[in-house]
């Protein structure tokens, strides 16, 4: 009797496999993991889903009210269903279903005698939204809009605090509303800050290093971390991130840990009182790097390939980490501490040059561009179909695949998912068929058997026939062979 086997890929599903990039047909990793995937959905653990569609906020697009890249979205909104964006020239008014197209909304930054005004982030406070900018001349500006009679003031910063007014330097300008009560903002190789309460303003109250430019900023523990690269040049070039950590206004310099990364840093965030890390290793397609912070050095914890998010492309969302990459919105992380963490890709950023990433309202937001007339802001909406899984590809010796059984949801109307048994290190590959609504409706099971011969093999899955309104899910699927010439 031949010898029979089993594989069996069940819950709970844990996303992409480790150095998934460094091969075509990955065979490392769990039986629950992807060698491959596109725009899927992990989040509950037990199925496979397609990721979630994108749609556009009301005036969301250029044909109404957004006609720039929005670069940043605060993620702490500032009052009821109120946040704000910057991107370009223009100061924007956001709502969880809509871009405000009215009553001086969206605002475009015009500073007197100069051009080419770029927003680059955002600090809300008691009743202002603090807007920092770069403009002609390699300079920047600090704008105030006073929310109560939506009043805006473009060079605020140059000429309004008692002590300290003054233009910034055309940097990436990261800025924070700290735990000290200050708002703190990156300025090339300064860390600035502006005293609130004694209307102080100081745009290089920490000098750091020649060549450094500041990129993001986080306040934890009573310090400031400050992410830095040295020198920030764009494109693949080799540099020195360090973070540095500082106690705030009226402290000489930085203070032990200083941090060194091997690589560029991007993005930074705090979860649970954790400070998580984006970087680039330059010498590997997967050196986007995903590690947080622990004593004085970064503990990696994932990787991945595509690009490296930028201050204002991070947010939190159930429990994971969310982010840009690649054009795409990425994921880390579990949501329940008893469910493996997991590293996945779980949607679309909309057009292709994708910006600000923010969650102030409970469902993610995201700015895009087509890099010639359209833009949008659009939030996460329904099922996307452009969506595909793959397996690891399972080494067999020669065997014959008998059956592959499909265990999956309840379906509704629209709902498919297509299946192919690909095999012989991807050269040969046979379709299954689908499962869908409309020849498997009140089923929760289906089978094929395919009765092929071979070496290795993978199962792919693709939505790219099915529904943006009703998901076809999997739970788990069971393939049973044998191996040939074994009794």
């Amino acid at each position: 009797m031949a010898k029979q086997w089993k594989i069996l890929i069940k819950s709970p599903f844990e996303g992409l496999a480790p150095a998934y990039w460094e091969n075509t047909y990955p065979s490392y990793g769990r039986l629950s993991q992807a060698g491959a995937l596109q725009n899927v959905n992990i989040i509950d653990p037990t199925k496979l889903t397609q990721g979630y569609g994108l749609a556009n906020l009301t005036n969301g697009t250029q044909a109404v009210a957004v006609t720039t890249l929005i670069d940043h979205i605060l993620n702490v909104p500032s009052a009821s269903d109120v946040t704000w964006g910057i991107g370009g020239n223009l100061f924007y008014q956001l709502s969880s279903i809509a871009v405000t197209n009215a009553g001086g909304f969206p605002h475009t930054i015009d500073k007197g005698a100069v051009t080419g005004e770029d927003g680059k982030s955002l600090v809300y406070y008691d009743g202002f939204v603090y807007y920092f900018y770069n403009h002609s001349g390699s300079a920047g500006d600090i704008g105030r809009l006073t929310v109560s009679g939506a009043t805006f003031d473009d060079d605020w910063g140059s000429t309004v605090p008692v002590t300290g007014a003054s233009a910034l330097q055309d940097a990436s300008h990261p800025a924070i509303l700290a735990g000290d009560g200050n708002m703190y903002f990156g300025n090339g190789r300064y860390v600035g800050y502006y005293d609130f309460a004694n209307d102080v303003m100081s745009v290089d109250e920490l000098d750091l290093y020649i060549d450094t430019d500041v990129v993001d900023l986080v306040w934890e523990k009573n310090f400031l971390f400050i992410a830095t690269n040295r020198p920030n040049i764009s494109g693949s070039n080799s540099n020195q991130g360090v973070i540095y950590t500082w106690g705030g206004a009226g402290v000489v310099s930085f203070q032990e840990p200083i941090i060194e990364v091997e690589g560029k840093i991007g993005a930074m965030i705090v979860k649970n009182g954790i400070i998580f890390v984006f970087y680039q290793d330059l010498s590997s397609t997967g050196g986007y790097k995903l590690g947080y912070i622990s004593g004085d050095t970064v503990q990696e914890v994932a990787a991945f390939s595509g690009s490296l998010p930028v201050f204002g492309q991070v947010c939190h969302y159930k429990n994971l980490i969310a982010w840009v990459s690649g054009g795409l919105i990425h994921t880390w992380g579990a949501t329940d501490r008893t469910i493996p963490v997991a590293l996945s890709q779980l949607a679309d950023g909309g057009y292709a040059t994708v910006g600000a990433l923010a969650n102030p309202f409970g469902t993610p937001m995201v700015a895009s561009w087509d890099d010639a007339t359209n833009f949008k802001l659009a939030k996460f909406s329904g099922y996307d179909t452009a969506c595909n899984w793959k397996s690891l590809m399972f080494d067999v010796a020669t065997s014959v695949i008998d059956d592959i059984k499909f265990h999956f949801e309840p379906t509704a109307t629209g709902a498919k998912v297509d299946a192919v048994l690909r095999y012989n290190r991807g050269n040969s590959n046979l379709s299954l068929g689908s499962i869908s609504h409309t020849s498997d409706s009140g089923q929760i099971h289906k089978s094929f058997s395919p009765q092929q011969e071979v070496d290795d093999f993978r199962i792919e899955l693709d939505w790219t026939n099915g529904s943006a309104t009703n998901p076809l899910s999997i739970r788990k699927i069971e393939i049973l062979g044998h191996l040939i010439g074994k009794e």
